[in-house]
């Protein structure tokens, strides 16, 4: 008993040592990220000149290179395009530093991983920038329209932080309707396009708060988690906020609290990675589809625990429910990826909300919020507690949010703050007008 009293000692100096340490770095790094996004929103505007190159608004050039092109002593700044499978880039990273070239990553496109390549074994790491573009074949494709294209280079540079926006020639798209509007928002396009920079974000910092709330749950977890920095501090990284996804549900009795808890362990995720890397976006955040699974998985796992005799009464029915349960899996993972397709309403439609709300809301979180907190408030009806299952998805799409380190801080704090207030606006009239 004096052990278990001890241990239980323990987890609590673990925990509110957690809620103080968390609570006086994000003091420090708040600040410190918001100002290094402001920087980030500025981007450069090019225009294509002819099929290999693009003209900046400061009158400098950028080459476009392709599969069987090289780099060129003249050349200063260079986009890849194309599938260069076939080509080593040690060869392109000796040219690249010889001439001091800087090398543009063209997002979406099949040079990315190349170019990606080269910028590894280069020695000049910094000299890069981001690119986004639309093509005439995707406007066809996707039946843009003028404030579809607008709103999808609005978001390049909002929420990814794009450094420069490449505009080719399109067909019934107002260029300057779209131009203006972006000038309104974001400021005049910058000379050369820059990369986003941070000063040290101490991750070791954030990474043993984490640790601290794995403790929280386990001991064991805790060191096995902290043990893990020894071999690659980004790998230890990623354990121990998966880890603290899934151990913080079970670990905290009163779940009313959940949201704010996710909420600081997606911070302090962010905080652990906000470093050149991940804010340019050469490496990502690994584990993503586990994050998003693990969680939602246990605590169905759980629910169908407590509730077995329910299973033993429908059992002829487990079949049906099993390969629901299978579909729903996969289309929630496949709905999570960048690449997952959308129909052209649901897209206007994304484009509207975000007209009204700044920031398009995750629909996880906003129909998961309130679903949590209705299954808390009526926890005593089994089957409504199953809403426990969309609240763990919201939960997750809470952390995921600041899993994407290239979005600002302030982005990712609406979206997510947004959804966790209209879940808690749902508890309170749940708790005040309806007899639970």
């Amino acid at each position: 008993m004096a052990l278990k009293r001890s241990l239980m000692r323990i987890k609590k100096l673990c925990f509110f040592a957690f809620l103080i340490g968390t609570v006086l770095y994000l003091v420090y790094f708040i600040p410190l990220r918001i100002k290094s996004d402001q920087a980030g929103l500025r981007y450069a505007l090019g225009f294509t000149q002819d099929e290999k190159l693009i003209k900046l608004t400061s009158g400098t050039l950028v080459w476009v290179i392709e599969p069987g092109d090289f780099i060129q002593p003249y050349m200063k700044y260079v986009v890849f395009r194309g599938n260069f499978s076939q080509f080593d880039p040690k060869q392109y990273a000796v040219d690249a530093d010889r001439y001091n070239v800087w090398i543009g990553l063209l997002e979406f496109n099949e040079s990315l991983p190349f170019t990606k390549q080269i910028l590894e074994v280069r020695g000049k790491k910094d000299q890069f920038f981001r690119v986004h573009t639309i093509r005439q074949e995707e406007v066809v494709k996707m039946k843009l329209d003028t404030k579809m294209f607008y709103h999808r280079l609005r978001r390049a540079i909002l929420e990814r932080s794009i450094d420069m926006i490449w505009i080719q020639p399109v067909e019934n798209i107002d260029l300057d309707f779209v131009l203006s509007k972006l000038q309104r928002e974001f400021g005049e396009p910058t000379d050369l396009p820059t990369v986003q920079k941070i000063s040290n974000v101490f991750p070791f910092i954030p990474f043993t708060l984490l640790t601290l709330l794995v403790f929280h749950f386990s001991l064991i977890l805790g060191i096995a988690s902290f043990a893990v920095v020894f071999t690659d501090l980004n790998l230890a990284i990623f354990a121990v906020s998966i880890l603290a996804t899934v151990t913080t549900y079970f670990a905290v009795k009163n779940k009313k609290y959940l949201p704010i808890l996710y909420l600081l362990i997606g911070l302090l995720t962010y905080a652990a990675l906000s470093r050149f890397e991940f804010l340019n976006d050469l490496r990502q955040f690994r584990g993503v589809k586990l994050s998003l699974m693990a969680l939602p998985f246990f605590v169905t796992l759980n629910l169908l625990f407590e509730n077995r005799d329910l299973l033993i009464r429908y059992k002829k029915y487990l079949p049906y429910f099993a390969v629901a349960v299978g579909v729903a899996g996969f289309y929630y993972l496949w709905r999570s990826g960048n690449f997952a397709f959308v129909p052209n309403v649901e897209r206007k439609a994304r484009d509207f909300i975000e007209s009204i709300l700044w920031v398009r809301p995750r629909l996880k979180e906003v129909v998961g919020y309130p679903a949590f907190f209705i299954s808390l408030s009526f926890s005593k009806n089994r089957l409504i507690s199953f809403l426990q299952i969309l609240g763990a998805i919201a939960l997750v799409s809470t952390f995921n949010t600041f899993c994407h380190i290239k979005t600002p801080l302030v982005v990712s704090l609406y979206r997510s703050l947004f959804s966790i207030l209209l879940g808690y606006i749902t508890f309170y009239v749940l708790r005040r007008f309806v007899k639970c």
